[in-house]
């Protein structure tokens, strides 16, 4: 069984069951970085992937009455959600599932690319990219290192592995994103002190415009 069949069939559930009584609408780095940009309001349509029960876009329904959709894989996490915050469209896919066409004015994808299994890694981003409109907003999060590693996957015995490089890169090499601010932190203890290699970890905010010139202007 690959990465991605062990993470759809039981570890998506697996990981809710040992987080869930974290899981509750809080601020956290994404929301404050949103909140400095000041991007969202009632008409916000925002979709987050791996939202797990949709806690942080409780959060931010809450404090802007945006219209909050989730991709989750987990059946657990899914029934809670929808228990919980029924004002959230849930869909139980992945983002290698998902089948979105220029929808959303923002899309939060927080904690869930070092995941992926690196051969579907190209069409989870293309399904990303394909969900947010021209104009709107991207916010990754994740252990963005400057290098490529990849670490065994601790909580399964199957070879399956999660993986830390500059996400932000690979939509920013398209031409069509714009790098607004990244702010990076110690992802063990949730603070800006002591950060290392092993604990770094950092959230980014793009926008999604064309950045290309005509030739005919800068030659």
């Amino acid at each position: 069984m690959g990465q991605f069949e062990i993470f759809k069939k039981y570890e998506s559930d697996q990981w809710f069951e040992r987080n869930k009584e974290l899981l509750k609408p809080m601020e956290d780095i994404v929301i404050q970085l949103l909140d400095l940009y000041d991007l969202l309001d009632k008409n916000s349509k925002v979709l987050e992937v791996g939202a797990s029960n949709g806690y942080r876009l409780a959060k931010l329904h809450e404090k802007y009455g945006c219209i909050c959709s989730a991709v989750e894989p987990s059946k657990k996490a899914v029934k809670d959600g929808i228990d919980k915050f029924p004002f959230i469209k849930f869909y139980q896919i992945t983002a290698e599932e998902m089948d979105f066409h220029d929808e959303f004015d923002l899309v939060i994808v927080n904690s869930v690319l070092h995941w992926i299994d690196r051969k579907n890694l190209f069409k989870a981003v293309t399904n990303i990219d394909k969900a947010l409109k021209m104009g709107g907003y991207l916010v990754i999060g994740d252990f963005q290192l400057p290098f490529f590693v990849k670490n065994p996957y601790h909580h399964i015995k199957d070879e399956v592995y999660t993986y830390k490089q500059p996400y932000k890169n690979i939509f920013l090499i398209s031409g069509s994103y714009l790098e607004l601010a990244s702010i990076c932190y110690n992802h063990d203890t949730k603070s800006f002190k002591n950060i290392d290699f092993k604990n770094f970890f950092c959230v980014s905010l793009l926008k999604k415009q064309e950045l290309y010139l005509l030739q005919d202007k800068v030659l």
